[in-house]
């Protein structure tokens, strides 16, 4: 089975990543990182410390590590936001027919058995298998069943509401949207949240052809609005099934991230994670600190302190964090 890592300029997660996955995994595997522009000095080493990962860089590789590298030397600030999305369905294309999909930020906390997951899989016609819903009940909403051990199938249970609102069934929001009522809510997220039983970024097993399914060729950022409509298309139009882990066996940082920034906290993000990706690159961060859990805040801030920027402290880091947790906080989410 292919294990697929979508990776970006945090080398010192990618290594987490990919120590979690020697020490848990049982079966045969090929690591496939897809990688859209973590510098080349980062990726040597990953590359040195495991040999057999192979590496496929984006066609616009070059172009992001060229921005990140003017960011942090202050000749322009990074701009390159789009996502590859075509190098992603052309490397996926060529995995196998079952896959497992993490990204960089992502860890295994307990033992997986790819070859059960593959058999019950091909053998129930499931699209997808959740490892990890952050311990939000709304994203693997429905009734459940046993399927054994390790697994539970998820019988998905759409509000007609979301239906209506979200998918516009019986063309109800277009009637709410030319009776001006439409803009009297405030956001389509609480009618789009049920639909996140069908599908996930990360953290999941998929059937390629779902996957692939999903993901258009044109997008250059992403659309969770248009890939639930297309997962509940496929429900319906295949009554394919979907599944969850028993247990959450992935976690994944809610104390760093590759671009975000938070108009509340002064973080230059780009230059918080080059001090960060530094420290790992010297050999004085280590990748599996605090494991399975995050990195200990203070453990990363000795690291910001001795970088002596002021565009990248401790103090508006620890602030940023309390932005980007309220993200999923507000939705349910555990972050802890």
């Amino acid at each position: 089975m292919d294990i697929v890592i979508k990776s970006f300029n945090r080398p010192y997660y990618l290594e987490r990543c990919l120590r979690s996955i020697y020490s848990f995994v049982s079966g045969e595997f090929k690591i496939r990182v897809l990688d859209d522009g973590t510098p080349p000095e980062y990726l040597d080493k990953i590359s040195r410390l495991y040999p057999s990962v192979i590496i496929a860089r984006s066609p616009l590789y070059e172009q992001k590590v060229a921005a990140l590298k003017a960011h942090v030397s202050d000749q322009k600030k990074y701009d390159q936001f789009f996502i590859p999305t075509a190098f992603w369905i052309k490397e996926i294309s060529r995995c196998s027919d079952i896959f497992l999909l993490l990204e960089d930020d992502i860890w295994l906390t307990a033992p997986l058995s790819l070859l059960d997951f593959q058999a019950e899989m091909q053998a129930k016609h499931i699209a997808m298998v959740k490892l990890s819903w952050l311990g939000n009940a709304t994203l693997i909403g429905g009734t459940k069943r046993r399927i054994n051990d390790h697994m539970e199938e998820i019988i998905p249970a759409i509000p007609f509401v979301s239906q209506a609102i979200f998918l516009n069934k019986y063309r109800i929001r277009s009637v709410l949207y030319r009776l001006g009522i439409l803009h009297l809510m405030k956001s389509d997220f609480k009618f789009q949240l049920p639909f996140y039983s069908l599908y996930s970024v990360a953290s999941a097993f998929f059937d390629k052809k779902y996957w692939l399914y999903l993901w258009d060729d044109a997008l250059t950022k992403v659309d969770e609005g248009r890939q639930l409509r297309k997962a509940a298309h496929w429900l319906e139009s295949t009554n394919s099934r979907y599944a969850k882990s028993t247990e959450e066996v992935t976690k994944t940082s809610f104390i760093t991230s590759a671009t975000n920034e938070f108009k509340e906290a002064n973080l230059d993000i780009i230059r918080f994670n080059y001090h960060v990706n530094e420290a790992w690159l010297q050999g004085e961060l280590d990748a599996m600190h605090n494991f399975p859990a995050d990195f200990e805040l203070a453990y990363i801030g000795q690291f910001l302190d001795a970088a002596h920027d002021a565009r990248s402290t401790y103090a508006e880091w620890l602030k940023w964090i309390i932005q980007f947790k309220h993200q999923y906080q507000r939705i349910g989410c555990e972050v802890d």
